[in-house]
């Protein structure tokens, strides 16, 4: 009774542990993130904040990871002091950059060989399994399609840096431009699915949220 009462304490210490280890990467991330993007260009602050908030990030990143935090955080801190400008842009790309990546990512390994679609497990998380024969042929397809959207995302900034007649219009992806972009082809594909799958019980918006929740909080 007593080893089992200890088993019970120490596996909910090291979860806690592990919990209280994620949160404080995570708020890390999150505040030097803030730290950079809300720093004021031309302040007498500017540049102390842009090198806290990078070496904030980069130590959320690799802090318990890997040793070499030790010292990437305080090169990392320097450079942003004396290039606050360059650190603060790279920075923002490359956050940028590494989520259209992710996103990309998990709906590319999705259609191998051998797998289920994203969009099908989304679905398949709402109605059920197996989907009616036209209803798999579209998550199918919107699941190549989102695959699309994301391959473009992120060729956006460097195509509109080539192309735009204005030098700032690659900037508009990197300041909300792709995240709008998403939320309108999300609505529009709501209205099209009605068009194209007909006498069926489609999801709602939150049905769609909690499935997602569902699909991406699986461990597997």
């Amino acid at each position: 009774m007593i080893g089992k009462v200890y088993h019970n304490l120490a596996a909910g210490s090291c979860f806690s542990k592990r919990w209280a280890g994620r949160t404080g990467r995570f708020l890390l991330l999150a505040g030097g993130l803030a730290v950079v993007s809300l720093a004021p260009v031309g302040s007498a602050w500017f540049a102390g904040c842009v090198s806290c908030g990078l070496m904030m990030q980069l130590a959320g990143f690799l802090f318990g990871r890997h040793p070499v935090w030790l010292v990437a955080v305080p090169v990392v801190g320097v450079s942003g002091w004396y290039a606050p400008v360059l650190l603060r842009l790279c920075d923002q790309l490359a956050i940028y950059e590494l989520m259209l990546w992710g996103m990309l990512a998990m709906f590319v390994r999705s259609l191998r060989r051998g797998q289920v679609p994203l969009v099908t497990r989304l679905a398949e998380a709402v109605h059920g399994s197996p989907l009616r024969p036209d209803v798999q042929r579209y998550t199918v397809g919107l699941t190549w399609t989102w695959s699309v959207f994301f391959v473009l995302a992120l060729l956006a900034p460097f195509m509109a840096w080539l192309l735009a007649p204005h030098e700032d219009w690659w900037r508009i992806p990197l300041r909300g431009g792709t995240v709008l972009a998403a939320v309108v082809c999300f609505m529009v594909e709501m209205m099209v699915r009605r068009l194209v799958i007909r006498n069926y019980a489609h999801s709602s918006l939150k049905q769609n949220v909690m499935a997602g929740r569902s699909v991406f909080m699986r461990k597997d």
